[in-house]
């Protein structure tokens, strides 16, 4: 039988080299030999095991039986089949409880929280019927996610309530599991919300981005006043009072780059259990980086892995969510054919109780897909997937990490290709780079031993 070669890539290691397969997402660390052996073969565009050397028939054997080897005529096009969104139950609501903030962050793709429309709260009963809906339509899901968002979600703690209470209710009378996750800038934290908080298991993240020179460059009130001393007087109370994890989420500008290790232990030093460092979304042209800032970012993350490599040698983590993520899903041999699950059982629900796409197009009136009256519609969303998708299949079918990327971020494509005018796969290489480290540090701690460690983030490979 004649065998063609799956796609796959070649990464050069400390011990060796990293040979990656696209559509499993495996990993496997190889000698000279068989980089040789591959060399040898890759141009062919067959492969007949019989007229191979002895030795290499050894080897190309051990590559069909980890499927880099096809029998000719079996790959399969990417992506490999077209999922419909009516197939999906709804999994996980985003909930707009208050498209409103008392911060205006220099970098807010949310426009001050009001999503470009008027600022508005979500009515208690909106919020009760949202949790219905989410429970109603889960189908026979045993696990749903309820995320509170804004704006400033703490803006308004009576729809907070009003959900949280009716959606924990009803899905422990379906006999479903729950999961409560929220997002504040910190400013409105007290006693009584942090008792809230903590009786209903709510996973907190605090928007709250390093030391106080960077955070109040990003993040003021609408005065222009800093919010550091105000966030971190208030977090204190969650910090000392928390049943999850309580995560910090920064976001940095271009020029900021630089100190993400700075920002890491800083935020570490107060008390956080987590650390997440996002770019920020380029809402304008002042905020698109160019190569020589991304190449500084791309640094400031190497030093990250380098730090989290010597770490985990020692059998613990850092708690760099980054890439305590990205080597979850590697572990698992996670792909993905579709770039998140927007429109698959995942959508965000507006302070007026209409359905977007997701919650970072929230006001986008192309993206929205329906309201809690009638339901989201499915031909809505397939077009708007249709809008944000387009052209990405050709771009991406030869791609090394299509089945980890998979085309990227829907919101951000749509900002760069769409509000800014930059040709699409603009951020590809970036991505290509981060996840190319990400593999090499999954290699490293795989060589060191480190499987135990490794196994401790399966939890984290949610979509």
């Amino acid at each position: 039988m004649k065998h063609e070669w799956a796609d796959h890539s070649i990464f050069q290691a400390k011990d060796g080299a990293i040979l990656y397969g696209v559509d499993q997402a495996s990993l496997f660390l190889v000698d000279s030999s068989v980089q040789e052996v591959i060399s040898r073969w890759v141009s062919e565009p067959t492969v007949d095991l019989s007229k191979a050397s002895e030795s290499d028939r050894d080897v190309l054997e051990g590559l069909r039986d980890i499927l880099l080897l096809k029998p000719a005529g079996s790959a399969k096009k990417w992506p490999p089949v077209r999922f419909d969104p009516e197939e999906f139950p709804m999994s996980t609501m985003v909930l707009e409880v208050a498209q409103d903030c008392n911060l205006r962050c220099t970098y807010c793709y949310a426009e001050g929280g009001a999503y470009g429309g008027q600022a508005r709260l979500l009515d208690s009963e909106t919020a009760r019927e949202a949790a219905r809906y989410l429970v109603r339509e889960s189908g026979d899901l045993k696990d749903l996610t309820l995320v509170l968002f804004g704006g400033e979600p703490l803006l308004n703690m009576p729809a907070i309530k009003a959900a949280v209470e009716e959606a924990e209710t009803l899905a422990s009378a379906a006999g479903k599991r729950l999961l409560v996750s929220l997002t504040t800038n910190g400013t409105l934290l007290n006693a009584e919300i942090v008792s809230f908080f903590r009786d209903h298991r709510v996973v907190v993240s605090v928007s709250l981005d390093g030391p106080p020179d960077l955070h109040d460059a990003n993040r003021p009130y609408a005065s222009g006043k800093g919010s550091y001393s105000k966030v971190l007087s208030q977090v204190r109370g969650l910090l000392d009072n928390h049943t999850a994890a309580v995560a910090a989420r920064v976001t940095l500008t271009p020029d900021q780059w630089s100190r993400c290790e700075e920002v890491f232990d800083h935020l570490m030093a107060l008390g956080f259990h987590e650390v997440g460092i996002a770019p920020a979304s380029p809402i304008s042209k002042a905020l698109l980086p160019d190569q020589d800032q991304e190449e500084v970012l791309l640094q400031s993350f190497a030093a990250m892995a380098r730090r989290f490599s010597r770490v985990a040698r020692e059998g613990r983590i850092l708690p760099f969510a980054n890439l305590i993520e990205l080597l979850g899903r590697l572990h698992m041999g996670q792909t993905k054919a579709v770039a998140c699950g927007a429109g698959f059982g995942y959508l965000a629900v507006d302070a007026g109780g209409e359905f977007y796409l997701c919650h970072r197009l929230a006001g986008e009136k192309g993206f929205e897909v329906g309201n809690l009256e009638t339901g989201p519609d499915p031909e809505k969303i397939r077009s708007c997937l249709d809008h944000v998708t387009a052209g990405k299949d050709k771009m991406c079918e030869r791609c090394w990490a299509r089945t980890l990327c998979s085309g990227g971020c829907h919101y951000e494509n749509h900002l760069r290709e769409n509000t800014l005018g930059i040709p699409p796969g603009s951020s590809c290489n970036f991505i290509l780079r981060w996840l190319q480290m990400g593999i090499e540090l999954y290699a490293d701690l795989r060589h060191a031993g480190a499987d135990k460690l490794l196994a401790q983030f399966e939890k984290r490979t949610g979509c």
